[in-house]
């Protein structure tokens, strides 16, 4: 067995079928509102101008000392522009309403019409829209650098003289812009500046105050400190070895400065002192420490007093190179420090050096700029393509109005018909029916074109309306004329009509007959010349129903009940009753709606006194019986109405009426038909002395609770089922029987192979 699944969209199309008026009726109205919609909306038509951003004429290489290229850091004209296009349009709006005359009406500008204006404005730029619109895929893409001015009004000619106007507008705030901005750029370059060369002044300055505070322990002294440390060691070696043999040398070198006494080393230091000045200014280190160590020992030698006695020469010039040794030692320990704090206040100064020189340059060009600006030469907007008359209108759009108004209308269309279809409480089917009520039978009476057409006034009886003249019961109720005139039974001037000589018949006339012409009855199609094979069938299958029912449970009487008027209730009766007689049974149709009868006018039969004499004692029961056309059927009518009707239903002469029929042994049914059992008592009281009661509903027309309550008001025992009249198969069953295996063009159907007119057809039946 296959699982796959098939999808069906036939259910959801029957409902839209049902619903088919509906559905034509909201399209048909759709389409002539979007119609109306793009003739009575008033026209906008859009003009529109492309301008384009040129650069400077004049090359940068030709500019006065020009050495560097335009700044690359220059935004984008989209952030340039972003700002100017609100200036364009506050402009615009403050001066083109009342140069144009715009938004004018009776002679005086419109309440709001600055922010008509600005809505009607849309300034687009590369990539992006600013003003009034949104890009979307269709927008047509602007080249770069180019600004694109649109403005929408009702008269094109306005529109596009308002337009070049914007471009004016727009170029002029672009060149105020450009000269602002390079008005304010040398004034804040121009003030960085000034800051930077006295930053860079303090950063010199500083550099020049360590290198004197540092000196003799700078990186470049290293070298000399390191030496001149190695030949004080040396020294110092020499020293160590000499003290051994001073004594031995005391006497040669009396007449000379003896090497290790202080004399020596000021001789020593002096000598250098004369060879560092040859080579170095006197503000060197080395000198300025020379010429401090001599000025030491020269105040040492000056004063021998002070040598402490126990003190020998040599003892001193030791102590000299040891605090030399220490100095250069330090010096040479804190040159790194003194490096790295000259490296840092170098740093500084190369980063304002650095700032400096672009400060410079960016001065040089902005002014350059400024320069060019002011000869018209430099960078500017300028109109690539003016402002055009539109010629259709763009608002409206068409396309957008008749896609917008066909979608919707498709929409409601069918929505409209699935909201009816699913908030209709009516019963649709008999499937619906025996959900609904269980153990009961649901027959389905389909819907008879020719009947609709009938009942609706489409189809005229050619022949004047005949009807039984009134026996006076009429005149005698309460219902006031118009609805006596109305059933046919008395004239309109309250008069009983007289006799033709036909059998009692007469023609109808004034205000009964336009009531018969409205209000027809219901007419006859299971039987008689006007039989429709359909409706017959249908008609057929209730009747062997009623039948079986009947033969389980000796039922002869039968009442026809509906919740309201209008379900078809008398046609009910009345076909179902012919269709009894015509399968050979004889049937009695009793017309009980003494209210409003109808049954009366189905049938030319002759004058008789009806049910409403009969109750009233006024004439014989054989007298108010009287054949019909179709065999085997006879007709009770009215006699006449009466708002009195309760009483004569549960009257003794009721029950004797109901015994006489059902004793009768020429009528094996008896259908009475009732008025609507919700609104009146008469149904149910003439249940009580029936056998079985049969429930009329009208498909997609009577509420489900009101059949619910009138089916409940019944003896279940006695409740024969329900009939769905004026029942409308869905379009796809009536699809599948109209092309299907049984169906029109079928095996059995007109063409096939058993019909008359097939060649396997016998010859002898073919007419």
């Amino acid at each position: 067995m296959s699982n796959q699944t098939f999808i069906s969209v036939g259910p959801y199309w029957d409902i839209v079928y049902r619903h088919r008026g509906v559905f034509f009726a909201i399209i048909a109205v759709g389409l002539v509102i979007t119609a109306l919609t793009l003739f009575l909306i008033p026209k906008q038509y859009t003009s529109s101008v492309l301008l384009e951003v040129w650069q400077s004429d004049v090359q940068s290489t030709v500019m006065i000392g020009a050495e560097q290229e335009k700044d690359t850091s220059t935004p984008h004209i989209e952030n340039r522009l972003e700002a100017l296009s609100q200036q364009t349009i506050a402009r615009a709006v403050a001066e083109l309403i009342s140069k144009h005359n715009l938004y004018v009406r009776d002679g005086k500008t419109e309440a709001g019409a600055a922010g008509q204006m600005a809505s009607a404005i849309s300034i687009s730029i590369p990539d992006s829209v600013l003003q009034s619109k949104t890009p979307n895929r269709w927008q047509r893409s602007l080249p770069p650098d180019a600004v694109e001015i649109s403005f929408q009004y009702r008269d094109p000619v306005k529109a596009q003289a308002v337009t070049n106007d914007l471009a004016d507008i727009m170029v002029d705030e672009y060149r105020k812009e450009l000269e602002h901005h390079n008005a304010e750029t040398i004034k804040l370059i121009s003030t960085e500046l000034d800051e930077t060369r006295s930053k860079l002044a303090d950063s010199q300055s500083q550099i020049k105050v360590l290198k004197q505070k540092y000196r003799g322990s700078l990186p470049q002294d290293l070298d000399d400190n390191v030496k001149a440390l190695q030949a004080l060691q040396m020294q110092m070696e020499r020293s160590a070895e000499g003290s051994s043999k001073a004594d031995e040398s005391d006497a040669a070198a009396a007449t000379a400065p003896k090497s290790n006494t202080p004399e020596a080393a000021l001789a020593a230091l002096k000598t250098k002192l004369v060879a560092l000045r040859a080579e170095y200014s006197d503000e060197y280190p080395e000198v300025i420490e020379t010429q401090s160590q001599i000025a030491i020992l020269e105040r040492e030698v000056g004063n021998p007093v002070a040598k402490t006695p126990s003190t020998p020469a040599p003892d001193s010039a030791v102590g000299l190179m040891r605090q030399q040794i220490a100095d250069y030692q330090k010096r040479i320990a804190d040159t790194p420090a003194h490096e790295e704090a000259i490296a840092a206040v170098d740093r500084d100064y190369g980063i304002l050096s650095s700032r400096y020189h672009d400060l410079s340059n960016i001065l040089f060009q902005a002014r350059a700029d400024q320069e060019v600006l002011e000869r018209g030469q430099g960078e500017r907007l300028k109109v690539l393509q003016p402002a055009g008359r539109p010629i259709e209108p763009s608002y409206p759009n068409k396309m957008a109005v008749i896609g917008g108004g066909v979608a919707t209308t498709l929409m409601l269309a069918l929505a409209i018909p699935f909201a009816l279809f699913y908030t209709d409480t009516s019963f649709k089917d008999s499937e619906d029916i025996r959900s609904e009520f269980a153990d009961v039978n649901a027959i389905a009476i389909s819907r008879v074109p020719e009947v609709e057409d009938y009942l609706n006034g489409k189809m005229k009886a050619v022949e004047p309306l005949l009807a039984l003249p009134g026996n006076g019961a009429g005149n005698k109720s309460n219902v006031g004329g118009a609805g006596s005139a109305a059933n046919g039974h008395v004239a309109a001037n309250g008069e009983s009509p007289d006799l033709n000589g036909n059998g009692g018949l007469q023609p109808l006339t004034g205000p009964a007959a336009r009531f018969a012409q409205r209000y027809p009855a219901p007419p006859l199609v299971a039987a008689g010349e006007e039989m429709i094979t359909g409706a017959a069938d249908e008609f057929q299958l209730l009747a062997f129903k009623l039948r079986s029912w009947a033969a389980q449970r000796d039922a002869k009487v039968f009442v026809i009940a509906s919740a309201v008027g209008g379900e078809g209730k008398s046609f009910i009766a009345l076909n179902l009753a012919a269709a009894l007689a015509s399968s050979g049974s004889g049937a009695l149709l009793i017309d009980a709606d003494i209210r409003a009868p109808f049954q009366h006018y189905a049938f030319p039969v002759p004058k008789v006194d009806g049910l409403l004499g009969f109750l009233q004692g006024t004439t014989e029961l054989a007298t108010t019986i009287t054949p019909t056309p179709i065999p085997g059927l006879s007709l009770m009518p009215s006699g006449g109405t009466s708002n009195r009707a309760p009483e004569y239903l549960a009257s003794v002469k009721m029950d004797e009426l109901m015994s006489a029929v059902r004793n009768s042994t020429a009528y094996q049914y008896i259908i009475i038909d009732t008025p609507p059992a919700l609104l009146v008592p008469d149904a149910q009281i003439l249940s009580t002395a029936a056998d079985g009661t049969i429930v009329v509903t009208a498909a997609d027309s009577t509420a489900r609770a009101a059949t619910t309550k009138t089916f409940m008001m019944f003896e279940p025992t006695t409740l024969f089922g329900v009939v769905l009249n004026r029942f409308r198969p869905s379009y796809s069953t009536v699809r599948s029987e109209r092309y299907g295996r049984y169906g029109r063009y079928g095996r059995y159907g007109r063409y096939g192979k058993y019909s008359k007119y097939s060649k396997y057809a016998d010859p002898d039946l073919r007419e």
